[in-house]
């Protein structure tokens, strides 16, 4: 595949970026998106690791997860803009990365003095969107934007297959440059080692009728399933989610059984993706 040709139009940003997720496969996706615009890439997983790294270098973005544990994006958000003020830093541009897409959680993440909002998972072309959006400010900051590049290549729209992925998801990080088919091998195996940790702590939690853990399970299982185009899979862990978030699990185990043998469905995909050569 001739990666230039294939996206002719999309902008690079030689812009120094960071990726705040504490989802493996989410980071890798991210980076390897973001690296194809030409920016350069760090990555956090919490939000202590973001204030000390935000200490010693300054970043034209962040793409910040709502969700994490110990001290979640809105909070570390907080923290950043407190430190501004007190130390008279340059505003850094923070864009919020969240699966929920009410006009509550935007509020949320804008009251907590975040710029922007990106909603998971994203494709290229929305990150192209976000990047573009914010390239005034950023070579404000000092981070010049090349007019030169590619635009990403969406892809036909995508629909549930016979194997329970949806292929546009697939395609979306297979497409990502000479190294895509790589990529998509090495998410999908970061998937399958992880995922069934998730699954059983999502079962172990609810076993222990510990709310805030299956909520906490249940949504990093979705994240990553949405992220490799398991979209049925992803709706049952976002229902889980949900239950447990309204305080209750009724109906969770049910839902829980119904999760465990779709992902097995799920599992079994995407091996087969990884046997065809990607």
């Amino acid at each position: 595949m001739d990666w230039g040709k294939k996206n002719p139009v999309m902008k690079m940003h030689n812009s120094n970026v960071l990726l705040v997720d504490d989802n493996p496969v989410n980071q890798e996706v991210g980076r390897t998106m973001m690296e194809a615009f030409g920016c350069r890439v760090d990555v956090a997983s919490g939000g202590h690791e973001v204030l000390d790294r935000m200490e010693s270098t300054r970043y034209d973005i962040v793409f910040m997860d709502c969700q994490m544990p110990v001290m979640d994006g809105l909070e570390t958000t907080r923290l950043i803009r407190q430190r501004e003020k007190q130390q008279g830093r340059p505003r850094a541009t923070i864009v919020a990365l969240t699966a929920h897409s009410a006009d509550e959680d935007r509020s949320r993440c804008l009251e907590a003095g975040m710029d922007d909002y990106l909603g998971k998972p994203f494709r290229m072309q929305d990150l192209s969107r976000m990047m573009e959006k914010w390239r005034v400010r950023i070579s404000a900051l000092g981070s010049a934007a090349s007019s030169q590049g590619f635009q990403a290549d969406s892809g036909p729209p995508g629909n549930i297959s016979e194997n329970y992925l949806d292929r546009a998801s697939l395609n979306n990080i297979r497409s990502l440059g000479p190294n895509g088919p790589r990529m998509l091998s090495t998410v999908i195996s970061i998937y399958l080692n992880d995922s069934p940790i998730l699954l059983d702590r999502l079962s172990e939690t609810f076993d222990a009728a510990d709310l805030e853990g299956a909520a906490k399970a249940a949504h990093a299982l979705k994240s990553s399933s949405a992220g490799l185009g398991a979209t049925a899979l992803a709706v049952m862990c976002k229902q889980v989610e949900d239950i447990a978030r309204a305080n209750s699990l009724d109906g969770a185990g049910m839902l829980i059984s119904r999760i465990r043998l779709e992902y097995e469905k799920v599992k079994e995909a995407l091996k087969l993706e990884i046997q065809k050569g990607i």
